[in-house]
């Protein structure tokens, strides 16, 4: 398949060395997650949310609420292998029938951007945190549910990352990425004596 570039992807075959942040940027932008049925509250024309502004809310929670700025660049590349395959929502991603198929072609797409960027793999546990703060913020503020849905259960004492969710367009979400992306990089060889192995 074509990547954003005009150039070829290999989703079950990544080589990290072909994987590019433009295009990993490019295509988390416009990668919508909740499958799409998310709606700004107060502004009627904000209907798509994407992985990319996700992507930065979890690296921003990392360092401002986890303390962990050694693992900005984890939580903000956490989703990057999406750019390969889309983001498939939690109840699909995880029932057994397809959680068996996807699995392995994940890991595979975790460990080449690990390789390229220089990421821990596997990822620390301290990224399902951050990722599941900001999706119950997510859930709160832009996905319309009944009162008493029993989804906001699916985060049992989770901590809600406390930030507004903006819904920005693809083209700024892109841009929003890759600030993030070059402002993690600048800070990263600060904290190469902080980072560890997950056990």
């Amino acid at each position: 398949m074509n990547a954003s570039n005009g150039r070829k992807i290999y989703p079950f075959d990544p080589n990290p060395e072909e994987i590019d942040i433009e295009v990993v940027a490019h295509h988390l932008a416009n990668n919508n997650r909740w499958n799409g049925a998310t709606q700004h509250k107060k502004f009627r024309s904000r209907i798509s949310f994407s992985v990319a502004e996700h992507s930065v809310l979890c690296a921003t929670f990392m360092v401002e609420c986890l303390h962990r700025p050694d693992l900005e660049l984890e939580a903000l590349l956490h989703d990057a292998p999406e750019y390969l395959f889309g983001d498939m929502i939690r109840p699909v991603k995880h029932h057994p029938m397809v959680h068996a198929i996807i699995k392995p072609i994940e890991d595979r797409a975790e460990w080449a951007v690990a390789q390229r960027f220089g990421l821990i793999c596997p990822l620390p546990k301290e990224i399902k945190i951050a990722d599941n703060a900001v999706c119950t913020a997510e859930f709160r503020q832009i996905v319309p549910h009944q009162p008493d849905d029993p989804s906001e259960m699916l985060l049992p004492d989770t901590p809600c990352a406390p930030y507004e969710i903006e819904m920005m367009g693809a083209y700024q979400a892109k841009e929003y990425f890759l600030m993030a992306y070059e402002d993690a990089m600048s800070r990263r060889h600060r904290y190469a004596d902080m980072r560890f192995v997950n056990p």
